[in-house]
């Protein structure tokens, strides 16, 4: 685990027990109960408030801003308070050279599984692709050529994978991907030259 997750993790715990002490010191077991609710809804607007290079993700790279879901991400996204979340700014980031990576699920070889997307600047300038399968032990593989062809006909038949947004078929390369729409605009912005038509 991440030093910065294991320390927050560490931490969420300490809040919490303390929290739910309190409330039975305080006023016994209902009053323990709402304050364990209560460190619930900081706990979920802490996580909504923290910056996007505060995830991390695979192989050295950070996570996209799409990993921000839920109603506190909503709610902290409505307040304004989350304006560098946008996929321009993810793009943003890496054009100044941030590894970024995202959750996905690829059809490859026939069988569709949940891995993770890696994308880079390579030296030239050009935005780099490649694949990485969950699990210890898995080899990054590249995805040529880096072209992405939105594949608009396609509808999620997952009921669990579209609840969570990855309703978004796209072609990298010889195979396909379901990404949320975040992930796929960015990708489309990043790859704006190297794109192909919308199919």
């Amino acid at each position: 685990m991440n030093i910065r997750l294991a320390v927050h993790l560490l931490l969420s715990i300490v809040v919490a027990l303390a929290m739910v002490f309190t409330g039975l010191a305080l006023g016994g077991p209902l009053v323990a109960l709402l304050a364990f609710g209560l460190w619930f809804l900081i706990e979920a607007l802490f996580k909504a408030l923290l910056p996007a290079s505060f995830l991390p993700g695979v192989e050295g790279a950070q996570l996209t801003s799409a990993a921000y879901r839920g109603w506190a991400a909503k709610l902290v996204g409505g307040m304004g308070l989350a304006k560098a979340r946008t996929p321009e700014a993810d793009a943003a980031r890496l054009a100044a050279g941030v590894r970024l990576c995202t959750t996905t699920f690829g059809l490859r070889n026939g069988s569709q599984i949940l891995g993770y997307l890696l994308l880079q600047r390579s030296p030239e300038g050009k935005a780099v692709i490649a694949w990485r399968g969950r699990g210890k032990g898995q080899a990054v593989q590249p995805i040529t050529p880096a072209e992405m062809t939105i594949l608009s006909g396609q509808q999620q038949q997952n009921a669990v994978q579209a609840r969570m947004d990855y309703t978004v078929s796209v072609q990298l390369g010889p195979d396909s991907y379901w990404l949320r729409p975040h992930d796929a605009e960015l990708l489309k912005l990043v790859l704006q030259h190297q794109t192909a038509p919308t199919t």
